[in-house]
Formats: C-alpha cells, structure tokens, sequence
C-alpha cells in the first residue's frame, strides 16, 4: 500500500518502509535525527563528568577490533563505485550503496543488444521508476531473428522477476522450435543470440523443459493458418503463419514459467502474484510471425506514411474504444491503460494473439514496451519517429543507434515508464510484389474474464 511520497525524490513509499526504494535516503531521516540530537543533548546534561569513554582509549566510529584487541583488516569491497559517495566497491549488487545507502543504479537499469545488420533492441528504466520492470531478448541468425518484450505488472508483486522469465523462456523456446518457413538453420540461429550476452538479460531462472511445453489442446489458434477456417480458406495461407503458432506457443510457456513464481521466493507473490505482459516475434527472411498479452506492441514501419499497429492492447481503452466510445475520452480516462490480460498465475487459461504477414516492401518490424508508445500514440507520429531514428544513424551500429535515439526520445518526453524497444529490418524476396505494401493476417482475439490490472 502507497501511503506518502519520499520527500526527497517524491517516490511512493510503501507502509512501514523505512528507506526509499527509488533514491535509498532514509524516510525518517528528519525525525530521527531530531530525536537523536535530542537525547544526545539531554544525555550530555545527565551524565556526570568522567563517566564516558577516555579519548583514545578505543576504536573510532567505523574502525573494527578484533576480540583479542588487535586490528582487524577491513574487507575488502569488490563492487562497483559509488557516484553519489565516491566510496571504493561499495555499490552492493542490489544497487545501493553500503556507504551511502543511497541508489546508484543496477545493470539492468540500461541493457542493450546489438545484432548488427540483423536487428538492434534498447531496454532503459526510464525516469521515474526506480527500477527496470521490462526485459528483452533478441536472438539473430542468417537473415533471422527471435525477439522478445515483457513488461512487468507495477501493480504486481516481483514484476521485474515475471518480465524477466517470460522473456528468457519465451525466447529459448523460439530458439529450439522448429520453424516450417525456416530458411536458416536452427543451431546457427542459437548461437548467434541464444546468450545472456547477445539477449542483455542476465539468466537468472528456470527454463522450462520440452516436457513442459503446452499440450496441442492449449495451442493458440491461428486463423488462416494451415487449418485454415471457412473465410480464408479460398486463398493460400500465408507462409508465416506457422511461424506465429510457434510463437504463440512460446508465449504460453513464458506464461507457464511465469505462474511458477508464486510458488517460489517471497511468500508475498502469493497475495499479489507476479505478472508481465509480452509481444514476441520471430523473422524468417520475408516471413514474420508475432503474437502478444497485454499492452506491449509490435508495429510495421516503411518508408513513408503512418505506422501499423499490428498488435490490439488488452486494455480497459482498447474494449470501450471497440464498443464505440470517444478514443480522445477513453484514452485520457484514468482507466485507459488498465489491462485485462497479462501472464501470471492470477491470469487463467492464456490463449495469445498470433499474426503474420509477409513483406512485400521494405519496412521495420517495431516492438516496445508503453514506455515508448504512450508518447507516440499517433501512427503518423510513431512512424516519423521510427524513420527520423533510422534516418539519424549513421554510425557503424545504426540499428543500435536508431533504437538508443528512440529511448532517449521517450526519456526526453518525461521517461515516465521503463523504455523498451526493438528494431529488426525485414525485406521482400526479389520476386514479391513491390508494388504492394506487406498484408497482415487477421489477428486472434483472445477473451479474459479477468479484472483490468496497471501495466
């Protein structure tokens, strides 16, 4: 529960909390210390004169003594330095200082990964959150790449730990799966991404093993797929559409290992379970396959014009906005980014949504986190934003540096979010059509009975 604001970050505080989670200073520093001042002063007027320690007669404040009286070597610190004290290693490796006690940052706070040509993602905490709630993991191979974005439910408890293992299983299993429209080799794709240096995310966790992968009753159904239902059925499927159920399936694991939390570590993910949403990704040359739960977004960017939302927000504003509601009124409703649907063990049966498309023209398959979007909700604006990126980076890594401009955008906006995003250039095969612009499949809609919760 959120009872006041650290007074000197304006954090909320929770009850009984005795430091700032976001700055590390002291809640009741001021009372504490006016309380001390107090009894010192009125201990000095007490004591009589003598009754105290002799100057120099023991150790100083900070100094150890060993029981048989000699110095004891201080330890030695091995962590980071701190930027707020200047103390040597004293940064702990929950990011606050032992010195200072104050915050001075985690290295998932800025994680960065960088498959060159093939695709770049950014994973930033903002300015205001204490701590980085979203995750990523990006694996690329010969024109292939695996991409995934978690955001952790605030409202949640552990949300960083939820995001952190829906990413890493979502994208081991994307790594292993046999993809039918595959044209690059599985191994080769696992080993350019598959570890914790190519993903930016420590491997911390379980992954789940084959046997715990969903059964076929639980899989995502995609329409226009192979089992095409009766409306596509007198056209082709798209050869991407294998490639979503695969990655429809790595969403349920994700969703799996994430209900596993509340099993295990603080008993109090078990009053308030650990939740994240996710968009995941896998490219296979022209082929893209994508799916998602929650607000977390993919989009398709090309060379002019707005950018395509490819994904539907499970959102409060999303439901009310399809029942005819004002978009201009819901979305500035308090309500409008409450979620109802999320991975978790509080979530029910999770039933993903799954699309595909095959580019016909050049374009960029966008994912990110509300950290980005929410300041670029206009498609017109998110697609300049996209291409004015691409457009400025010009250096060796310009994937890299396209997807550092965007999170330094989001930040310079008011960063008021954990910043997400990746970048992955997909291009048409020499005998598709330039002429058209890339067709996405219908899109899968899964209900939830589950009550909205803050993203």
């Amino acid at each position: 529960m959120i009872l006041t604001e650290c007074d000197s970050c304006a954090e909320g505080r929770a009850s009984g909390a005795s430091f700032c989670e976001a700055c590390g200073r002291l809640l009741n520093e001021t009372a504490v210390g006016e309380a001390a001042n107090s009894a010192t002063a009125g201990e000095a007027a007490d004591k009589p004169a003598g009754d105290g320690p002799l100057s120099g007669a023991g150790p100083s404040s900070g100094e150890a003594a060993s029981i048989d009286g000699t110095d004891a070597a201080p330890a030695r610190r091995t962590g980071r330095d701190c930027p707020n004290c200047g103390a040597t290693g004293a940064v702990d490796t929950d990011g606050y200082c032992e010195e200072c006690g104050l915050l001075a940052g985690r290295p998932r706070d800025h994680t960065e990964a960088d498959g060159d040509v093939v695709a770049a993602a950014v994973s930033d905490r903002g300015r205001r959150h204490h701590r980085n709630e979203d995750a990523m993991w990006l694996a690329v191979g010969a024109d292939a790449a695996d991409i995934v974005v978690c955001d952790g439910v605030s409202s949640s408890f552990d949300p960083d730990v939820a995001s952190e293992i829906a990413a890493k299983t979502a994208g081991e299993l994307l790594a292993r799966a046999p993809h039918p429209a595959d044209p690059t080799p599985r191994d080769e794709t696992a080993d350019a991404g598959g570890t914790s240096d190519a993903t930016g995310v420590d491997a911390a966790t379980a992954v789940p093993s084959q046997s715990d992968e969903p059964e076929a009753k639980d899989q995502p159904e995609a329409i226009g797929g192979p089992e095409a239902t009766v409306d596509l059925a007198a056209e082709p499927p798209d050869p991407a559409l294998p490639i979503a159920e695969v990655v429809g399936m790595a969403i349920q694991g994700a969703g799996q290992s994430v209900a596993t939390l509340v099993d295990g570590g603080d008993p109090r993910r078990r009053a308030s379970n650990p939740a994240c949403t996710i968009v995941a990704a896998a490219v296979r040359g022209p082929h893209v396959g994508f799916g998602w739960v929650g607000d977390s977004r993919a989009y398709w960017v090309t060379a002019a014009g707005p950018a395509e939302q490819l994904t539907e927000d499970d959102s409060w504003a999303r439901h009310v906005i399809a029942m005819g509601a004002d978009p201009r009124v819901a979305m500035n409703d308090p309500k409008a980014h409450a979620i109802t649907a999320w991975l978790g063990a509080d979530a029910g049966p999770i039933l993903p949504h799954i699309g595909a498309f095959t580019a016909r023209t050049p374009g960029h398959l966008v994912l990110c986190s509300d950290g980005l979007w929410n300041y670029l909700t206009d498609p017109a604006d998110f697609g300049d934003a996209v291409r004015s990126a691409l457009k400025l980076a010009t250096g060796p890594r310009p994937l890299l540096e396209a997807a550092r401009a965007l999170v330094t955008y989001a930040n310079s906006a008011g960063g008021a979010d954990n910043i997400t995003v990746a970048i992955v250039p997909v291009h048409p095969l020499p005998e598709a059509d330039a002429e058209s612009d890339a067709e996405t499949q219908p899109i899968k809609s899964a209900t939830s009975d589950n009550e909205p919760s803050e993203a």
